[in-house]
């Protein structure tokens, strides 16, 4: 069961030869949606990070496939401890439940530096399943901490083929 994950950002050439150098990872390299969001590389061998961005993760909760393919939606949250409650509960309604349609995978993560810092990340079939959810019923327990100051940030990708000749 994979316990954490790290990600790091950069240029293609630089993620590519990181790709290139740890073939024994299971390494996610994702376009994002918007031109400002670059390109992001996600560890998902539940190693030790090689990654010097320190942007390491705990998994507190997951439900799905492990499959690690689609559209990817991440959300970052900092909750105090009394808000993290509540949305620990949350995360874990939606992920009893049964996942909403075109949902293949939901992550709760906290960043391993700072546990008020929260991750929730959705991994999708394609945008269009996630562009149903957001804009539906079943994503209003979440509307309020995507529309408060909690949430300083969204960001969606693309799994892109890694360049193998680096």
């Amino acid at each position: 069961m994979l316990r954490e994950l790290s990600t790091t950002f950069g240029s293609r050439d630089f993620l590519d030869r990181i790709i290139s150098q740890n073939a024994d990872r299971q390494l996610i390299l994702m376009a994002g949606s918007a031109p400002e969001e670059g390109l992001q590389l996600l560890d998902v061998s539940g190693k030790p990070s090689v990654f010097k961005s320190n942007l390491d993760y705990q998994i507190r909760l997951h439900q799905g496939s492990h499959a690690w393919r689609g559209f990817f939606n991440f959300n970052y949250f900092t909750l105090d401890p009394d808000a993290a409650k509540v949305f620990d509960a949350k995360a874990n309604r939606l992920a009893s439940n049964g996942l909403p349609t075109g949902m293949t995978d939901l992550y709760m993560l906290t960043r391993n530096r700072s546990n008020n810092e929260y991750v929730l990340l959705t991994v999708w079939a394609d945008s269009e399943a996630y562009a149903l959810w957001r804009h539906s019923a079943a994503f209003t327990p979440f509307d309020v901490y995507a529309t408060s100051a909690n949430h300083f940030h969204a960001a969606s990708y693309q799994q892109v083929t890694a360049d193998k000749d680096h």
